[in-house]
C-alpha cells in the first residue's frame, strides 16, 4: 500500500511547503512519510527539523526525539561527508510505520572517509556527542555504505525504550 513519491503541495505554494518558501527544496510524500533533498549547508538542519514536524505533527509521541535525531544526523552528514562540500546535498526521509508509535528517520549523504561510530567524547565538548544522543533516544540505529554514499537511519518507538537499542554498521563494497 506504499505509494510512490508524489508532490505534496501546500495551498497556494505549488509543490513547496510554506516553511520552505523561497528555497529550492521540495518535500515529497512517500507512503506514510516524506523525503526531501537538501543542500549540504547548515540551514539544512533547520529544514530537516521542520520536515520531521510536518510529517509527524507536534503531538506525535516521538516528534521531539525524531527532531533532535534528525538534527544530529544532518549535522554529522554536513561535517563528516562530501555532502558538506560546496554544491553537496543530502536526502532525509521521515516515515511513520503501520505501528502507530513507530518512526523511521534516514539521512543519506555523499559518503566520507570513515563510517560513523560512537566515540568517547568529553561530556563538556560541543562535538562528538551526536551518535551518543541517537543511541540514547532510538530503539535501533545503523549505517550502510554504498557506491552512492552512506545512509544512517534510526527507528524510534514510544512503546520500546532505547535501553534496548542496538546499532548496526553495514559496510558494502562500492561497485
Amino acid at each position: 500500500m506504499t505509494a510512490g513519491p508524489e508532490e505534496d503541495p501546500a495551498p497556494g505554494a505549488g509543490s513547496r511547503r510554506p516553511w520552505l518558501a523561497g528555497r529550492a527544496i521540495t518535500a515529497r510524500r512517500m507512503g506514510l512519510g516524506m523525503y526531501a533533498d537538501l543542500p549540504g549547508t547548515p540551514q539544512a538542519v533547520r529544514q530537516a527539523r521542520e520536515i520531521v514536524i510536518q510529517t509527524l505533527g507536534e503531538d506525535h509521541p516521538s516528534a521531539h526525539d525524531a527532531t533532535l535525531i534528525v538534527s544530529e544526523l544532518v549535522s554529522n552528514a554536513i561535517a563528516h561527508s562530501r555532502s558538506g562540500q560546496p554544491g553537496g546535498t543530502l536526502t532525509i526521509s521521515v516515515e511513520m510505520t503501520p505501528q502507530p508509535d513507530e518512526v523511521r528517520v534516514q539521512v543519506r549523504d555523499a559518503g566520507g572517509p570513515e563510517a560513523p561510530s560512537l566515540t568517547a567524547a568529553d561530556p563538556d565538548s560541543e562535538h562528538g556527542l551526536g551518535l551518543a544522543i541517537v543511541t540514547a533516544l532510538a530503539t535501533e540505529w545503523g549505517t550502510e555504505a554504498s557506491h552512492a554514499g552512506r545512509t544512517t537511519w534510526c527507528r524510534l518507538s514510544a512503546s520500546r525504550r532505547p535501553a534496548e537499542a542496538t546499532a548496526h554498521v553495514l559496510e558494502r563494497e562500492a561497485g
